[in-house]
């Protein structure tokens, strides 16, 4: 029997949600579980496989916002709850799937399309480029404060756990979007990023810091345990999960937050910008120990023109002109020179740079550099010095980061 692919209705979606469990090594949820997931499913557009009246594969992506070096937000399909059952492995339904929702998302006018890989081999033949990396970091607070930079003024005040919901998406709105990357967050990803706190299962809370003038502008999510297992003795340990502020003076000084907490002798921090600005505002930068460096944004361009001439590029001289070529969306296929003024389309004109939408989607956002797409031949530089000059239109710092998981 052959397997069709089409999109999820409202009632085939606790089917697709028992799929991508088992997909994903988990057990299905019970029915309370479920009805507390259902607002974040049932706002996805997803497409399903099916053999037969059995689902048996599962794709979808959320509707957010990226921003871009610039500062403009773009339209972005966050994929997500990627799986096929392995009954059904090994014949194409992952690729037929991940198709439909690259002309979903085109079909809707997203620019983009973003993604968190399970496995990181996989997405590079959809177009998807690595944009960005993370690191996991542990915080050693004795010997991190004073943390240098940090702003003195204002307040801190912990939220009681009926205020998160309420308080939050503004803060993160006004504090987050520092950096490349960064992604407006649905509701339900409130709910879920912050259930521990809201919840009260565990020693979770969430801290603001308030201006002077009374603007609250940034948090910090971080949850606390009693560390048996310490060398010197049982005393605490702490997880910083969600930290933003809107400059890096208020940034630091949540830090300064998290270092102050009694007890607490070693923070880990699971997600955070390979340029973290703590580890040098440490006192002693070796308080802050990189524990892996790990892929964090998969980002695809799926509306080229609209991606180039939506972002700003630095103040460089010269241009420099790519051909780009896109096997799933052939109307991205083209030429653009980019300068310090902008992106035009300019097929005419003879390239320096040649790369499929994966290399361009991987420098795009001004993390990973062309110098190194084209040294591991992503990229083929036609002209001489092209490459240094596409790193200094491109590249963006601080680097990019989402720092939400999907």
């Amino acid at each position: 029997m052959s397997i069709e692919i089409r999109e999820t209705t409202s009632e085939e979606l606790r089917s697709a949600v028992d799929v991508v469990v088992t997909a994903l090594m988990m057990a299905p949820p019970d029915d309370a579980a479920w009805e507390r997931g259902r607002p974040s499913w049932e706002e996805m557009p997803s497409y399903t496989a099916w053999d037969g009246d059995r689902c048996i594969g599962h794709v979808g992506h959320f509707i957010v916002d990226t921003m871009v070096p610039g500062g403009a937000r773009l339209p972005t399909g966050a994929v997500s709850r990627v799986g096929v059952l392995p009954t059904h492995r090994r014949r194409g339904v992952a690729s037929r799937l991940m198709r439909e929702l690259i002309h979903d998302a085109d079909r809707r006018g997203f620019a983009l399309m973003s993604l968190r890989a399970s496995e990181s081999t996989i997405y590079e033949r959809f177009g998807f480029g690595l944009a960005g990396e993370f690191v996991a970091a542990e915080l050693l607070p004795d010997r991190a404060a004073p943390v240098r930079g940090a702003a003195t003024h204002g307040s801190f005040r912990l939220l009681a756990r009926d205020e998160i919901l309420d308080v939050l998406p503004a803060i993160y709105d006004r504090a987050a979007f520092t950096r490349p990357g960064a992604i407006t967050r649905p509701a339900s990803f409130f709910t879920r990023l912050f259930g521990s706190a809201i919840e009260g299962e565990k020693a979770a809370f969430v801290a603001v810091h308030t201006s002077d003038d009374g603007i609250d502008d940034g948090y910090v999510h971080y949850e606390t345990a009693w560390d048996d297992d310490h060398p010197d003795g049982p005393t605490g340990k702490g997880q910083v999960h969600d930290l933003f502020g809107m400059t890096p003076a208020v940034e630091l000084a949540l830090w300064q937050f998290v270092c102050d907490v009694d007890l607490v002798t070693r923070w880990k921090a699971l997600d955070r910008p390979l340029d973290d600005t703590v580890r040098s505002a440490c006192r002693d930068v070796r308080a802050y120990r990189v524990r892996s460096i790990d892929d964090e944004q998969w980002v695809r361009l799926v509306d080229v023109g609209a991606s180039l001439t939506a972002r700003t590029y630095n103040d460089a001289s010269g241009a420099v002109s790519i051909s780009v070529t896109d096997a799933l969306l052939p109307r991205n296929d083209g030429t653009w020179t980019v300068t310090a003024a902008g992106a035009v389309r300019d097929d005419a004109r003879a390239p320096d740079l040649v790369t499929d939408v994966a290399g361009l989607s991987a420098a795009y956002l001004g993390g990973t550099s062309w110098y190194t797409l084209v040294a591991t031949g992503r990229v083929e530089e036609c002209a001489p010095r092209s490459t240094a000059r596409a790193d200094e239109l491109f590249a963006s710092r601080p680097l990019p980061f989402c720092g939400t998981f999907f």
